[in-house]
Protein backbone atom coordinates (compact mmCIF):
# COMPACT_ATOMS: atom_id res chain seq x y z
CA UNK A 1 0.00 0.00 0.00
CA UNK A 2 1.59 3.23 -1.06
CA UNK A 3 2.44 6.02 1.74
CA UNK A 4 -0.42 8.88 2.05
CA UNK A 5 0.39 12.69 0.75
CA UNK A 6 0.83 14.94 2.88
CA UNK A 7 -1.16 17.19 1.30
CA UNK A 8 -4.04 14.68 1.69
CA UNK A 9 -3.20 14.46 5.61
CA UNK A 10 -3.79 18.23 5.19
CA UNK A 11 -7.32 18.12 3.48
CA UNK A 12 -8.88 15.79 5.39
CA UNK A 13 -7.50 17.51 8.74
CA UNK A 14 -9.60 20.92 6.91
CA UNK A 15 -12.03 18.41 6.03
CA UNK A 16 -12.33 18.26 9.74
CA UNK A 17 -12.27 21.50 10.73
CA UNK A 18 -14.83 22.82 7.97
CA UNK A 19 -17.11 19.63 9.15
CA UNK A 20 -17.01 20.38 13.35
CA UNK A 21 -18.40 24.02 12.17
CA UNK A 22 -21.06 23.26 9.94
CA UNK A 23 -22.20 19.75 11.65
CA UNK A 24 -21.63 20.75 15.30
CA UNK A 25 -21.47 24.41 15.27
CA UNK A 26 -18.03 24.61 17.00
CA UNK A 27 -14.50 23.98 16.77
CA UNK A 28 -12.88 21.18 16.34
CA UNK A 29 -10.00 20.40 19.23
CA UNK A 30 -7.24 19.20 17.30
CA UNK A 31 -3.61 17.68 18.67
CA UNK A 32 -0.63 18.93 16.81
CA UNK A 33 1.37 15.60 15.80
CA UNK A 34 -1.27 13.03 16.97
CA UNK A 35 -4.01 13.92 14.82
CA UNK A 36 -1.41 13.92 11.76
CA UNK A 37 0.26 10.41 12.34
CA UNK A 38 -3.63 8.68 13.38
CA UNK A 39 -4.75 10.50 10.03
CA UNK A 40 -1.87 9.00 8.14
CA UNK A 41 -2.28 5.64 9.41
CA UNK A 42 -6.11 5.69 8.76
CA UNK A 43 -5.26 6.82 5.23
CA UNK A 44 -3.65 3.06 4.77
CA UNK A 45 -7.01 1.59 5.57
CA UNK A 46 -9.57 4.42 3.92
CA UNK A 47 -9.36 6.35 0.84
CA UNK A 48 -9.84 10.36 1.62
CA UNK A 49 -13.61 10.33 0.24
CA UNK A 50 -14.22 7.49 2.94
CA UNK A 51 -12.66 9.07 6.17
CA UNK A 52 -14.53 11.97 5.43
CA UNK A 53 -17.43 10.56 5.17
CA UNK A 54 -16.37 8.62 8.39
CA UNK A 55 -15.81 12.53 9.96
CA UNK A 56 -19.22 13.75 9.38
CA UNK A 57 -21.16 10.10 10.78
CA UNK A 58 -19.17 10.83 13.80
CA UNK A 59 -19.70 14.39 13.84
CA UNK A 60 -23.55 14.30 13.21
CA UNK A 61 -24.28 10.78 15.06
CA UNK A 62 -22.03 11.21 18.40
CA UNK A 63 -22.53 14.79 19.55
CA UNK A 64 -22.02 13.58 23.31
CA UNK A 65 -17.79 12.90 21.74
CA UNK A 66 -15.87 15.34 21.59
CA UNK A 67 -14.89 16.80 17.81
CA UNK A 68 -11.46 15.38 17.81
CA UNK A 69 -9.91 13.12 15.08
CA UNK A 70 -8.30 10.69 17.69
CA UNK A 71 -12.25 10.04 19.19
CA UNK A 72 -13.25 9.91 15.88
CA UNK A 73 -10.27 7.33 15.32
CA UNK A 74 -10.38 5.08 18.28
CA UNK A 75 -11.13 1.63 18.56
CA UNK A 76 -14.39 1.64 19.55
CA UNK A 77 -15.59 3.84 17.05
CA UNK A 78 -13.50 2.59 14.23
CA UNK A 79 -15.14 -0.94 15.14
CA UNK A 80 -19.20 0.13 15.84
CA UNK A 81 -18.74 2.02 12.34
CA UNK A 82 -17.92 -1.65 11.01
CA UNK A 83 -20.97 -2.37 12.67
CA UNK A 84 -22.93 0.28 11.20
CA UNK A 85 -21.66 -0.25 7.81
CA UNK A 86 -23.56 -3.52 7.68
CA UNK A 87 -27.19 -2.18 8.74
CA UNK A 88 -29.36 -0.85 5.72
CA UNK A 89 -30.30 1.97 7.11
CA UNK A 90 -26.57 3.51 7.58
CA UNK A 91 -26.00 4.37 3.90
CA UNK A 92 -29.54 6.17 4.08
CA UNK A 93 -28.04 8.08 6.85
CA UNK A 94 -25.14 9.23 5.06
CA UNK A 95 -27.36 10.62 2.26
CA UNK A 96 -29.06 12.64 4.77
CA UNK A 97 -26.16 13.95 6.53
CA UNK A 98 -24.69 14.89 3.58
CA UNK A 99 -27.55 16.77 1.70
CA UNK A 100 -28.02 18.76 5.29
CA UNK A 101 -24.52 19.86 5.52
CA UNK A 102 -23.17 19.60 1.95
CA UNK A 103 -26.26 20.05 -0.45
CA UNK A 104 -24.93 19.35 -4.12
CA UNK A 105 -24.93 22.83 -6.46
CA UNK A 106 -26.65 22.20 -9.75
Amino acid sequence: MQKPAKNEIKAFIDFFHDACQKIRKEKAVFERGKDGKLVKLALKKFSRVQLEMLAAWFLAKKPKLQPKIGAMLSKNMLEELERKIRQVNFWKDMDTIFQKHYPRQI
